[in-house]
Parts: structure tokens; C-alpha cells; sequence
């Protein structure tokens, strides 16, 4: 424990507040826009299917005012940081938390005061995992106190959506997206073991990530790339909707919509069977990296 506190120390920095308030600040902007939207959709019409194009912009206002409730929200802050924005902020934050230690040569230092290698890899891991945990909530906080100024600005109805209902879809997603960020701090930390550097760390883990949405998007690939398997853990494009079509724009829109989406279950293996050969992989190349 007095490792991992003094690796979460570390990252009080910088780097870590001014992703957070740009992860916070982008959150807002998506529900802005959906918000802005799904108001714009109500205007005067003539004919008949102006009854059931009113009723249907009704729902869709409905809908959005369901997901910015601040309970609810949480959903939307889940879906962020489970699809390629949050893989971004775990890479640069990798970047500087883990590939720092060699461009700053603080390395060896670590490694003196605690000799056990895979102790200082799995503080360094947990801290990052921690630290994504934290840009989530942050992001569930602002979606929190922006939502209902966004609905009263726009007009939205009232959806009377119980309490239980909205924290049981928070609830869910936030849980699930616990195991995507532990896979984004596995995938950065390997980077950092390989690249030993801090752009270099960046730039792998960044693009890692979006290999796999590239790889998921051939033809008879997508049922076995860790990106669908998010995707079906998740729950993106499979009657998930959110304000924006967050996941479809930032994830599932890579991948082959001609394929059938993988089942929770399927999704939960493969991402656990990802992060538990990113995890060895990383231990066994660090055991044998010279960091002097």
C-alpha cells in the first residue's frame, strides 16, 4: 500500500488535472450538442405523419432528458471513458506516469527503494487504472450539475424517470467500464516497458487502440479484436443509446456493422483474457529490462 500511495502521489500533477478538465469540459460539450439536437427536432409541420413525427421528436427530447438526469449521467461518463476518448487519456497519462520514469531517469531510483520489479509495474498499473476511475467520476460530477441546466435551456419535457431506474443504468455501465479502463492501463503500461519513453509510450498505447478499431473493422475479423469485445461488454450499438450516439461515434462506427455484436459474455472473456496476457507480457520484459 505505502508503494501505491506513493505512486498516486505522483500523479497529482499537471498532466493528470488538465486531461481531467478536458475529459469534464468535452463531456459537457457532447451534451450540449445532444441536447441541441434532440430540441431542434420539434418544429411546425403539415401533412399526414406530422402526428407521428411529433411523437417521435417527443421521445427522442424524453430520452435526452432521461440521460442527463444526474443520476444517469453516469451512464454517459461510462460510455466516454470506455470507448477511444478514454483510451487517449489513459495513453498520454501513461505516457507520463510510466514511460516518464525512463526519459526522467527516475527509474532506478524506484527500483532501489523497492526491488521487487513486479511490485513497482503493479503499483504503477493500479495507480493508472485509479487515476481513469477518477477522470470518470469527474466527468459523471460535471455531466451532474450541467445536465439539468442543459434540459432547462433547451426546453426539454420533464421524463419523471425514478431514481432506481436511472442509478441502475449508471450503476451497470460505470461497473462495466471498470474492466475497459483496467485493459487501457494494461495496453499503456506494456507500452511503457517497450518504449521506455514518454512519447513513445504516448504515441503505442494511442496507437495500439486504434489498430484494434482498425483490425475490427476487416471483414472476418471483428468477432476476435478486443475493440468488439468492449464493444459487447459495453453494450454499444446493441439498443445502448445515448445522447449523442457517444459509442457509435467514438467506437462501435469502426467496426463491421455487418457482423453480428459479440454477447456480454463473450465480451467479458476475451477483455479479461487481453488484459491478463498484457499484464505478463508486461511483467516479463520489464524483469528483464536493464534500467541502469
Amino acid at each position: 500500500m505505502r508503494l501505491l500511495r506513493a505512486e498516486l502521489g505522483k500523479l497529482n500533477r499537471p498532466l493528470l488535472w488538465g486531461l481531467t478538465v478536458a475529459a469534464m469540459l468535452f463531456c459537457v460539450l457532447l451534451a450540449v450538442g445532444g441536447s441541441a439536437n434532440a430540441s431542434g427536432r420539434t418544429r411546425p409541420c403539415t401533412g399526414v405523419d406530422c402526428t407521428v413525427g411529433r411523437m417521435m421528436a417527443l421521445t427522442v427530447e424524453v430520452h435526452t432528458a432521461e440521460q442527463l438526469d444526474p443520476v444517469a449521467a453516469g451512464a454517459e461518463a461510462a460510455g466516454l471513458m470506455a470507448s477511444l476518448p478514454g483510451a487517449l487519456v489513459i495513453a498520454l497519462l501513461a505516457g507520463g506516469h510510466v514511460g516518464g520514469e525512463w526519459s526522467g531517469r527516475t527509474l532506478k531510483n524506484v527500483l532501489t527503494q523497492c526491488g521487487h520489479r513486479w511490485r513497482v509495474l503493479a503499483a504503477k498499473l493500479v495507480s493508472l487504472w485509479l487515476a481513469g476511475i477518477g477522470v470518470l467520476a469527474a466527468c459523471w460530477a460535471a455531466l451532474a450539475v450541467a445536465g439539468p441546466l442543459i434540459v432547462a435551456a433547451d426546453h426539454l419535457p420533464d421524463p419523471h424517470q425514478p431514481v432506481t431506474v436511472a442509478a441502475a443504468l449508471a450503476g451497470e455501465q460505470a461497473g462495466r467500464a471498470l474492466l475497459v479502463l483496467a485493459l487501457f492501463a494494461a495496453i499503456g503500461v506494456l507500452a511503457a516497458v517497450l518504449t521506455r519513453g514518454t512519447i513513445g509510450t504516448m504515441t503505442a498505447a494511442a496507437g495500439t487502440v486504434l489498430l484494434m478499431l482498425v483490425v475490427a473493422a476487416l471483414p472476418g475479423t471483428a468477432a476476435w479484436t478486443p475493440a468488439t469485445w468492449v464493444q459487447g461488454w459495453m453494450g454499444f450499438g446493441a439498443g445502448q443509446k445515448s445522447i449523442t450516439a457517444l459509442p457509435d461515434n467514438y467506437w462501435s462506427r469502426f467496426i463491421d456493422s455487418g457482423a453480428a455484436p459479440p454477447g456480454r459474455l463473450a465480451g467479458l472473456v476475451g477483455l479479461t483474457a487481453t488484459l491478463v496476457v498484457c499484464a505478463v507480457a508486461a511483467a516479463a520484459v520489464f524483469r528483464r529490462t536493464d534500467v541502469t
